[in-house]
This record gives structure tokens, sequence and C-alpha cells, in this order.
């Protein structure tokens, strides 16, 4: 074999080790799924615990379901919570959904990912923008800091403050439930 393609050989063989390490390096550390994003990390989720079964029909706001979230040493990091609301501003017979992942880290700060969103088409960026500028890393405590806006024009009504007053229903449900939670354990604890 000449030297030329001896050399080619290992310049493959070293391209492919490379490439190898570099998919497994991405497959296991950068966050790709919804609850990675919530936590900047990759992580694993527990078994699903369900808090409130989904209604079949109506509407309903609901905290749905809480996850153990752990990251790739197996440590606890904090807790998934799925929250859903299905409801009707204008149209019975087209209601609006929100579906949220929202997480409470061990630092318990509060993360916000959007799972599913039906809304009037032109609220729907506004409605994103909205989860990813206020509800990202603030504290159990600040939730009262974080506007209801109105998406459109201030003479045009109150149709999506509705929206954005609807999210943060929705993640107000889950820190008094994360927080009543909580101190019903440390009274276990205690007493």
């Amino acid at each position: 074999m000449k030297k030329q393609n001896l050399s080619l050989i290992i310049n493959a063989v070293i391209l492919l080790i490379i490439s190898a390490t570099f998919l497994i390096a991405y497959a296991t550390q950068v966050p790709k799924d919804l609850d990675d994003k919530l936590f900047g990390q990759v992580v694993t989720l527990g078994e699903a615990r369900v808090i409130t079964n989904q209604p079949p029909f109506g509407h309903y706001t609901i905290v749905h379901t809480a996850q153990d979230a752990f990251n790739n040493r197996g440590e606890k990091i904090g807790v998934v919570y799925n929250v859903k609301s299905q409801y009707n501003y204008f149209n019975p017979n087209d209601p609006g959904y929100v579906e949220l992942l929202v997480a409470v880290n061990n630092q318990q700060k509060i993360t916000v990912q959007i799972v599913s969103l039906k809304q009037t088409e032109t609220y729907t960026a506004g409605l994103q923008n909205y989860v990813f500028e206020y509800f990202q890393g603030f504290g159990l405590d600040q939730i009262i800091l974080i506007p209801v806006l109105n998406l459109e024009e201030p003479d045009a009504g109150a149709t999506a403050s509705a929206s954005t007053g609807k999210i943060k229903e929705l993640v107000t449900m889950v820190i008094t439930y994360h927080t009543s939670l909580n101190a019903s354990q440390s009274e276990v604890n205690i007493g």
C-alpha cells in the first residue's frame, strides 16, 4: 500500500472517531427537548403523577401532572408540572387551548415552555414572546410582578390580555400547588 493511501485511511478513521465523539456529546449534553430547555441541560423525567384528571370535554384550567427532573448524574434538580386550560372567550365552537410545562428548580426558580397553544392567530407570536420574556428564571414570590399584557392596540379591547392572563393564571396555579405541597411536607417533618 502506498503512503498516500495509508494516509487517507488514517485521516478517514480520525474523522470518523471525531464525528462519533461529537454525535455522542451532542446527544447527551445539548438540550433539545422542551423539558431540557426548562433547565438548560439534558434531563430525564421521572414517572408522571396525575394531580388532576383532564376532563373529556368542557372548559377547564388544571395542573395535570408533575414529574421529578433528574440530571445526567441522577440528581434531582427540580419538578416539571404540566398545566392545561381549555377556555372560551368569544366562539363557543372554537375554544382556546393552552398547555405549558412549568419547571420549579431546586433554587425555587421557575421557567416555562409552551407545549401547545391554540389562539387567535394574530396573538400566537405575541403570547410566545410574552412567555419567553416574562416567565424565565423568576422566583416563586415574583409572580405578582409579571404584568398581564394586552398584545394589541389599547383601544381594541381586552381579548389579548385575557390570554396573557390565562398563562399567568396557569403558572400561579403551579406556584400555589408547589408551595402548599412543600409546606405540608415540612409540617410532617417537623411535627
